[in-house]
C-alpha cells in the first residue's frame, strides 16, 4: 500500500489550493507532468502505464466520498479538470478572508519575530493563490507602521536603512530580538552593581597549586602523622563495633571534675551551657538556701538565750548547752565560801519585768 506524502483533499475543498500545488511537485518529480496538461499539436501520445499512475496517485489523494462520485473517471486529466471546476472558486471564498487578515496585520500581536513572520508567509501564501499578492514595499511598510509606539526611534532608524526585502528587516529584527533576551537574562542574574560570587573550590584550588612546590615523604610530614593517627583511631573504633554482641548501649556521662553547674548542681555541664527548666532551677537554689540556713541557725536579735521558768514566756529560740565542765572548780587563789560569811550579795531577780509572779 502506497504511503501518502501530503494530506489528501477534504471535501469542502478548504485545502484545495495546497493540495493542487502538491500534486503538481509529485506529477513533476515523477516525469508524468504532461498527465494532466492541456496536450500540444505534435506532442507524442503518453504512455498508458503513465496515465495509469497518475489517475492512481490523483485518487489517492481525495475524500473516500469523492472517489465515489468520480469513480467513472478513467482519464487523469479529466479527473484534474472535473477537480478543478469544482473547487477552483476557492479564490473568491479564500481572498476576503486573507485580505481581512492582512490589512489586521500587526506585529505588536505577537510575542516573538518568528511567530509574526510565519503569519505573514501564511497570509501572502493565500493572497499569492488569488493573485494578490502584496509587494515587498508593503510588507516593509506593514511590518514597520505596526510596531509599539514606545519603539518609534527604532521604527526611524529602520526607515532610514531603506531595506529592499522584508526577509532582512525581519533578520535584523529577530537579530536584535535575540540580544534583548540576552541582555534581560544577565540582568536577571544577581542586582545590578553587586560583583559576580567566587567559585565554591577556589581556595582549594589555590591550596593545592601552593603544596605542589612541597616534596617529601609522608614520615617527615607532621600533617601526615596527625592523619594516620585519625585513620587508625577510626579503625580501632571501628574493630570494636565489630566485636560488640548485641544492642549497643548508649554512652554513660562521664563526670568531669573541671565541670559543674552552678544552676542544677550537676557534674556532667556547665552553668553557660546548662539546659534545665527554670522551675527546677529555682528549687534547686532554694534547697540550697534552706541547707545553709539549717547548719547556722540564726537568732533574732532581741531575745535573751536563757533558761526560762516559764517555757510559754521563753525565747523562741533555745540557748545553747554549755559545758558543765569545771563548773565546781575554783581557782586556787579564790577563798572558799566559809570565808565569805562577813560579805554582803545581792542576788538579782530573775523576774526583770516582774511579769512571772
Amino acid at each position: 500500500m502506497a504511503t501518502k506524502e501530503f494530506d489528501e483533499l477534504a471535501l469542502d475543498g478548504t485545502n484545495y489550493p495546497i493540495r493542487a500545488s502538491n500534486i503538481k511537485i509529485n506529477f513533476a518529480s515523477r516525469g508524468i507532468l504532461n498527465t494532466i496538461e492541456e496536450p500540444n499539436d505534435g506532442d507524442p501520445e503518453i504512455e498508458p502505464r503513465k496515465l495509469n499512475t497518475a489517475l492512481f496517485l490523483l485518487r489517492l489523494y481525495i475524500h473516500k466520498d469523492l472517489k465515489h462520485e468520480y469513480m467513472l473517471e478513467t482519464s487523469p486529466l479529466n479527473l484534474w479538470k472535473a477537480l478543478k471546476e469544482r473547487y477552483d472558486q476557492q479564490k473568491e471564498l479564500i481572498w476576503p478572508e486573507a485580505n481581512y487578515e492582512w490589512v489586521h496585520l500587526r506585529l505588536q500581536d505577537f510575542k516573538t519575530m518568528a511567530e509574526y513572520n510565519h503569519a505573514v508567509h501564511n497570509i501572502c501564501s493565500k493572497l499569492k493563490f488569488c493573485e494578490q499578492e502584496p509587494t515587498e514595499a508593503k510588507k516593509i511598510e506593514k511590518t514597520l507602521s505596526t510596531m509599539l509606539p514606545e519603539d518609534r526611534i527604532l521604527t526611524q532608524q529602520y526607515r532610514t536603512n531603506n531595506f529592499q526585502k522584508h526577509s532582512l528587516l525581519i533578520h535584523t529584527l529577530t537579530q536584535a530580538e535575540r540580544h534583548h533576551e540576552l541582555s534581560l537574562k544577565n540582568a536577571q542574574q544577581r542586582p545590578p552593581g553587586s560583583a559576580p560570587l567566587p567559585e565554591v573550590h577556589f581556595n582549594v584550588q589555590n591550596n593545592a597549586k601552593n603544596k605542589k612546590g612541597f616534596k617529601g615523604n609522608s614520615s617527615n610530614n607532621p600533617k601526615n602523622l596527625t592523619g594516620k593517627r585519625k585513620r587508625n583511631n577510626n579503625r580501632r573504633k571501628f574493630k570494636d563495633r565489630k566485636k560488640g554482641k548485641g544492642k549497643d548501649k548508649a554512652p554513660q556521662p562521664r563526670s568531669n571534675g573541671n565541670k559543674h553547674c552552678n544552676m542544677c548542681g550537676s557534674d556532667t555541664h556547665v552553668a553557660k551551657d546548662c539546659r534545665i527548666p527554670k522551675h527546677l532551677v529555682l528549687l534547686y537554689q532554694k534547697s540550697l538556701k534552706d541547707k545553709k540556713s539549717s547548719e547556722n541557725p540564726r537568732f533574732e536579735a532581741h531575745f535573751n538565750l536563757t533558761h526560762e521558768e516559764r517555757l510559754e514566756v521563753a525565747s523562741s529560740h533555745q540557748a545553747p548547752v554549755e559545758l558543765e565542765s569545771n563548773i565546781n572548780v575554783l581557782p586556787e587563789d579564790v577563798a572558799p565560801l566559809s570565808a565569805m560569811d562577813d560579805m554582803f550579795i545581792e542576788y538579782c531577780s530573775t523576774d526583770p519585768l516582774g511579769d512571772l509572779q
